[in-house]
């Protein structure tokens, strides 16, 4: 069983439902170039599909603490395949971020109170490791690069999704 227990009660806390609209607004700015333009700011996205690309995030899974449980020599070679993986993708201009997700962390919900409150992240759980976003031409395209991602290779589940609303 896990372990809940409520976030701090601060005056920050309380206000948290009225402060999320402009968390929104504040987030949409900063998704915006800071170029001075009389032009719209659109998001990476949406600049992608106005070049005719899209933007795809390769979300990566894994159960049961996998990576941490793989003997130190394991993890060294799936290492080098994902520097060639990635220094290829680069190459090709299809990779524009990724990173990979720090372990623990804490699941954040709203009880029946309307009240926020925090659980650590069962590791043994499915837990996001990682991610990458990279720009085809088409999910057909973004589904064959999911396909060769070095995750696949030692149980991860790999996550394809459009970013951005559509």
């Amino acid at each position: 069983m896990t372990m809940r227990h409520p976030l701090p009660t601060t005056a920050m806390h309380h206000t948290l439902p009225l402060l999320a609209p402009s968390l929104l607004a504040i987030l949409a700015l900063m998704s915006c170039s800071s170029t001075p333009s009389s032009a719209p700011q659109v998001s990476a996205a949406t600049e992608a599909r106005m070049h005719g690309k899209m933007q795809f995030a390769i979300l990566m899974y894994e159960t049961n603490d996998a990576w941490h449980r793989m003997p130190v020599a394991e993890r060294d070679i799936l290492l080098k395949k994902y520097g060639l993986w990635v220094r290829d993708l680069k190459q090709k201009g299809i990779l524009k971020e990724g990173n990979p997700l720090g372990r623990g962390g804490v699941a954040i919900a709203v009880d029946r109170r309307g009240q926020p409150e925090a659980a650590p992240i069962d590791m043994n759980a499915r837990n996001l490791t990682g991610y990458f976003i990279i720009e085809v031409a088409n999910a057909r395209e973004a589904e064959a690069i999911a396909a060769s991602c070095p995750a696949l290779t030692h149980g991860e589940i790999v996550h394809l999704r459009p970013v951005g609303h559509e």
